[in-house]
């Protein structure tokens, strides 16, 4: 039973989306500012990373590109190097349409698609960001350590494992 849930896992996590937040990427084509703060500005040829959205104003139909935990900047300014507009996002908001952001998996490195795709899945298990960001790295990097093991038997369906990941924070600090 154990194998088939660990073939059901990694299965999953290979046709998982990478999520924009992790890795999606923009190149700034001429210098521009944030829409929220004018004093933010991406040089031409600088990289605005963590792209997490792409949203069109209803009104006046400008769109912009949004960064976890950073700016938004007008989507005319940028090209998005590694990942593409995706599908709209459900939720209604009364000013802006809501996109997703998908990574274009055949642009980015099979080390950093295989990090990402198990981050995600570990978030998709009830981790913390930052929990499912290191048990993911210990378990790719240090793979004979007491989190990557427990990271493995979650994976394998151990559910007392994944308790231990969710609880127990500082197994894989």
């Amino acid at each position: 039973m154990q194998k088939s849930i660990l073939l059901l896992c990694f299965c999953a996590m290979f046709v998982l989306p990478a999520k924009g937040a992790d890795i999606c990427e923009a190149i700034a084509l001429r210098d521009v500012s944030a829409i929220e703060n004018p004093n933010s500005i991406l040089r031409r040829g600088e990289h605005d990373t963590a792209i997490t959205q792409y949203r069109v104003n209803k009104k006046s139909g400008k769109a912009v590109f949004c960064s976890h935990g950073g700016y938004c900047y007008p989507a005319n300014a940028l090209k998005l190097t590694n990942c593409k507009i995706g599908a709209r996002d459900a939720y209604n908001d009364p000013d802006d349409v809501f996109y997703s952001v998908d990574v274009l998996r055949s642009k980015v490195s099979k080390k950093l698609l295989r990090y990402d795709d198990l981050d995600n899945w570990l978030l998709a298990m009830g981790l913390c960001s930052a929990c499912a960001s290191n048990a993911a790295n210990q378990y790719l990097t240090k793979p004979r350590s007491r989190c990557a093991q427990t990271v493995k038997e979650a994976l394998e369906g151990n559910p007392a494992s994944l308790k231990t990941l969710q609880e127990n924070t500082s197994i894989c600090d």
